[in-house]
């Protein structure tokens, strides 16, 4: 047995098998509940990674208006390569960053894809498979014959009768993931722009497409880490920030509007922003204090040193005529 096996079966495969066997036992030998608690079990192990896709994609999002002008101001593609090298290293920015947890959840999904497989066979010859990947542990044997259902699905199916309601919603959840995780309070540049709306609907498009070709069991693990992510990028874009979406705009191709503009469209119930009502009483308090005082704003300072520099240089001119 080479490594590559010895990691793959003893290492991924094996454990997941025996866990998952496990926990249904526990809880009623209800496998449903055992992929559920798994897959929340590897979104809080791997949400370090989350985070920093998080905070990844929130720093590219306060960079656009410099990747902006840099596209503006710089025709040549060598040059303009080099200035977005350059804001990537003022701001620490890594677009691998992104690409983490992505790389985290394949080996999971082909692992979980073959112990769904194995476990979940219905033939003599599957089951004496499974003896003999099983743990040598009464606990793990007396759990076997495993109940395939969940709900009204069939787990170790992939039949299209048993799939098309998960696929649905899959679909329907990888839409809201994404749309969630790409809103954007910057302005964004037309090809941007082009490709997060194709994302927007090729992503869910596509998994509840792959739900339909694989056992039901996996299509679970899909619909749950896709309420995971929306729940942590809800609270990191939007609560962390006090807005709020509305349905309205979570159906619309629209990006996420700036506060301001939001809490001025907020009466036509395009999207809710809460406004930083304290901090607005505590700027409005000073602009009173300061007009009360007589003193000038700060846009009238600059008029007001204009006005002296042209009385200086005016009383120059009358010494040098003298």
């Amino acid at each position: 047995m080479n490594i590559i096996d010895f990691i793959w079966n003893d290492v991924m495969i094996g454990p997941i098998m025996n866990g998952l066997i496990i926990i249904a036992h526990t809880f009623g030998d209800n496998y449903g509940v055992a992929i559920i608690l798994f897959t929340l079990l590897v979104r809080i192990i791997t949400y370090p990674l989350t985070l920093r896709q998080l905070r990844v994609t929130r720093s590219m999002q306060e960079m656009q208006p410099r990747m902006q002008e840099i596209q503006k101001k710089y025709k040549d593609p060598k040059r303009r390569q080099e200035e977005l090298m350059k804001v990537y290293r003022e701001t620490g920015f890594n677009p691998l960053g992104c690409l983490w947890p992505l790389l985290v959840q394949m080996p999971i999904w082909i692992a979980l894809y073959q112990v769904l497989r194995r476990t979940l066979g219905d033939t003599p010859e599957q089951l004496l498979r499974l003896s003999s990947d099983l743990y040598d542990w009464s606990y793990i044997t007396s759990a076997i014959p495993i109940n395939r259902d969940f709900l009204f699905f069939d787990l170790g199916s992939s039949s299209i009768e048993q799939s098309l309601p998960l696929a649905i919603l899959v679909g329907v959840t990888a839409y809201i993931q994404q749309k969630v995780s790409t809103a954007r309070m910057g302005p964004r540049d037309e090809r941007s722009e082009s490709m997060n709306r194709t994302m927007l609907w090729m992503m869910p498009f596509m998994f509840g497409f792959f739900t339909l070709q694989v056992p039901a069991g996996l299509g679970l693990y899909w619909l749950v880490t896709s309420v995971f992510t929306i729940i942590t990028s809800w609270y990191y874009y939007f609560y962390r920030q006090g807005l709020t979406w509305s349905w309205k705009w979570l159906l619309s191709s629209e990006p996420l509007p700036a506060p301001a503009a939001a809490a001025a469209a907020a009466g036509g119930g395009t999207v809710a922003v809460s406004a930083n009502a304290a901090g607005e009483a505590a700027d409005a308090g000073g602009e009173e204090s300061a007009a009360d005082s007589g003193e000038k704003s700060p846009d009238q300072r600059p008029q007001r040193r204009s006005s002296a520099a042209r009385r200086r240089r005016q009383r120059r001119r009358r010494a040098s005529r003298r």
